[in-house]
């Protein structure tokens, strides 16, 4: 479901992109910029690669992931997004003109999209436009140190590696031994470039090593040091 006009300002208002603008300021915003709201069906294409830039996208409800699709087929799972979320940034202010990547809707979405020309434009200015750059910058330095974090996976030789890469990462974040992972196996797989079949062998094996236990996306880190010890192990 859509939401109504003043019930949308509402809700975004809140999101990081529109840190810092009053709701009556993000009303003024919107009639300039007139954007456009487009439900999606889960595993839908939002955009699809090499497709025409037309604009910044912003998640207002449900779930999407970023995926960069190979000559061969082969998918890499680049980022998932939630509500608040938003996608495009530097393609908008790129000489860019089609999409470099693909975004699919991982549940029902319905996704909130701002017009390029009216934004990147250079002639363009409205108020607002100097706190909206503002919070677009620092969502993409946010996006820079995300994918410098994706660059550490890929010069992870081993699958070992990265798998205790990610363990360790989200038992960081979670702060619990126990946790259940946001990604299914076929999603970690494409996160991490590599097979599903690969993917499962790797972690049964360390589940009967004793270094992890799991129950389909429940996982229990059984031997951190372990975990930490193989990351740091020489190639």
């Amino acid at each position: 479901m859509i939401p109504l006009q003043e019930d949308l300002v509402k809700l975004v208002s809140k999101f990081a992109i529109f840190s810092g603008i009053s709701v009556d300021m993000l009303t003024t915003i919107f009639a300039y910029l007139k954007p456009e709201l487009l439900h999606y069906s889960a595993d839908s294409y939002i955009i699809k690669q090499n497709e025409k830039i037309t604009g910044l996208g912003i998640v207002i409800h449900g779930k999407a992931s970023i995926i960069k699709e190979n000559f061969t087929g082969k998918c890499i799972l680049f980022k998932e997004f939630q509500r608040g979320d938003c996608f495009g940034i530097r393609a908008i202010f790129s000489q860019q003109t089609n999409w470099p990547i693909s975004v699919v809707a991982k549940i029902d979405c319905t996704v909130m999209f701002l017009s390029r020309a009216k934004i990147a434009g250079n002639k363009n200015t409205f108020l607002g436009l100097e706190q909206l750059l503002r919070n677009m910058l620092m969502l993409v330095s946010k996006n820079v140190c995300f994918l410098h974090r994706k660059l550490e996976y890929f010069a992870l030789k081993s699958l070992r590696k990265k798998i205790c890469m990610y363990l360790l990462e989200q038992y960081e974040s979670k702060g619990e031994k126990t946790f259940t992972l946001s990604l299914n196996r076929n999603e970690l797989a494409d996160f991490l470039y590599v097979s599903r079949p690969a993917l499962s062998k790797e972690i049964s094996r360390m589940r009967d090593e004793n270094i992890i236990d799991f129950y389909h996306t429940s996982i229990t880190l059984r031997n951190v040091d372990i975990l930490k010890e193989i990351l740091e192990c020489p190639d």
